[in-house]
């Protein structure tokens, strides 16, 4: 068979671009790898941002105390208002106009002696010498607290919570004696016989509490974070008192 020279030159022209390595065609670039997704950092978390207007206090509260003759006599004929004092101390957490106050609250429950009357008992053969020894409450309450600023330094405060006061102290009456309706509340006349015994009064040693506050407050614009407030409200008891406080914004 003669040597056919065109169709060897085929063959190798062929065989040459089969064993030859690819190129890319001219003018178009290879597309890109993809980027490997960064490593996590497992070292150190981010940050949770502060909101500006948080803000953590301390207060110190002083007030009077009254337990009014008017309440009382919702339930007895004769008695003995309460006038007296309490003192207390309060943390908070403040949100913008919002605060959340855990408070501990001490109150002398302890009205002056004298002749109490049931509303339905008779003045002659009941009614009786109430002597309140040392009788106190002590309070723990949760509360939450609204504020309306009207200016930068002055507005106004308005809350309500729960708590449980534990008394302490006791109580202890005798029957009074020579008593008629109009003489029941002149202790001079309508007395206990200093020989007869005194009977204890039976009280719980823990009640609930209401906590009800309204008053107004006061910035103090050259030293910041203190503030003093005014109010009066209701704790197991009506108040008016003062509290002084500073606050201070993480």
């Amino acid at each position: 068979m003669p040597y056919n020279r065109p169709c060897a030159l085929l063959i190798a022209v062929a065989l040459f671009l089969v064993a030859a390595p690819a190129h890319a065609s001219p003018g178009i670039p290879p597309a890109p790898a993809p980027a490997a997704a960064p490593e996590p950092d497992l070292g150190e978390e981010q940050a949770v941002p502060v909101p500006k207007d948080l803000a953590y206090g301390v207060a110190a509260r002083l007030r009077w105390v009254s337990v009014p003759g008017w309440l009382l006599n919702a339930f007895t004929k004769y008695n003995v208002p309460l006038s007296s004092w309490g003192t207390g101390a309060e943390i908070f957490r403040r949100h913008g106009n919002f605060d959340f106050v855990v408070g501990f609250t001490y109150q002398n429950m302890s009205p002056s002696d004298g002749n109490w009357l049931g509303s339905t008992a008779d003045p002659v053969t009941e009614t009786n010498f109430v002597q309140f020894k040392s009788f106190a409450l002590w309070g723990f309450d949760a509360s939450f607290r609204w504020h309306t600023l009207f200016t930068d330094w002055v507005g106004m405060h308005y809350g309500a919570g729960f708590g449980l006061g534990v008394l302490s102290g006791h109580i202890v009456r005798q029957y009074s004696q020579n008593c008629t309706a109009a003489n029941v509340t002149d202790t001079s006349v309508c007395k206990p016989d200093p020989g007869e015994a005194t009977i204890p009064t039976s009280v719980p040693s823990a009640v609930p509490i209401l906590n009800v506050n309204l008053g107004v407050d006061f910035r103090i614009p050259r030293t910041k974070g203190l503030e003093v407030r005014l109010e009066g409200g209701f704790y197991d008891a009506f108040f008016l008192g003062g509290v002084i406080g500073y606050a201070y914004s993480l």
